[in-house]
């Protein structure tokens, strides 16, 4: 009888192991799955090399300007590219980790949760019980660590949304694409509509550009980061406990019962 338990045990933690790999997989790392997530990356994405060319379209326009009193604004222009490169390396990661972290979760540490369970329940091990608990849940919440900080990313960005697609208007307004002579005289018209001077127009210009990284830094690396960390932390606190079962005498002739008793492993 005790051999058909283990048996049934072990042919109910791998039919699990399997479900996981060939259904649960597949569905979490299908992309329509995950619409929005990919739609708001996508979008960000889009933003941050519309704001790419801006920059460099602007940083060159200054640069013909015929007063070098502008060129030290013009470099600074040159030099936001580095930090929208950064940008875009964080949401193309974000946007390969969906895919990646699914995989991970659900093809081989859910799997690893059934063969450490199995070991555990068969081999009558509470250790081991209480390590595939803390690998399932471990491996549920990095699934979910990218949506969850898109999420939240996406709840600051949109704060800032017309402050965005205002500079994302201008950048779009900027071109080279003429002749050199057309462009400058293009831009010098927009510096005389606006009634200010030359570098008045290209200081605020560059505020702009500079407020879009700095709000496109904390959605696209600063708030993952935070996500990341609060995670960790998480599974520091999970970790730290042991969850035991212990016997437990309730009143003369009953039989005993087995009963939760959460300890920590400091103690």
């Amino acid at each position: 009888m005790e051999i058909l338990k283990k048996t049934a045990i072990g042919l109910l933690l791998a039919a699990v192991a399997l479900f996981s790999i060939a259904v649960i997989t597949p569905a979490a790392t299908k992309q329509s799955n995950h619409v929005h997530t990919y739609e708001q990356l996508d979008r960000e994405i889009g933003n941050t090399l519309k704001l790419t060319a801006g920059a460099t379209a602007v940083s060159a326009v200054i640069s013909l300007l015929p007063d070098d009193t502008c060129t030290p604004i013009a470099e600074q222009f040159a030099e936001l590219g580095t930090y929208f490169v950064i940008v875009l390396s964080a949401l193309y990661l974000e946007k390969y980790l969906i895919t990646i972290l699914g995989f991970v979760s659900f093809s081989i540490l859910i799997p690893l949760v059934c063969l450490i369970l199995g070991i555990g329940i068969l081999g009558k091990k509470d250790k081991a019980n209480v390590l595939a608990l803390k690998l399932g849940i471990f491996a549920i919440l990095i699934y979910f660590l990218i949506p969850l900080s898109v999420k939240t990313s996406e709840a600051i960005y949109n704060t800032y949304e017309t402050t965005m697609e205002e500079t994302l208007t201008t950048a779009n307004e900027i071109t080279v694409t003429d002749e050199d002579a057309n462009a400058v005289e293009k831009f010098l018209s927009w510096i005389k509509n606006a009634a200010v001077t030359v570098v008045d127009y290209v200081t605020g210009l560059l505020s702009r550009f500079v407020e879009a990284i700095a709000v496109m830094m904390v959605t696209s690396c600063l708030i993952p980061i935070l996500v990341v960390i609060f995670f960790s932390w998480l599974m520091r606190l999970l970790f730290k406990v042991d969850i035991s079962f212990i016997d437990i005498k309730l009143l003369p002739g009953k039989k005993r019962h087995l009963l939760p008793k959460i300890e920590s492993e400091e103690k």
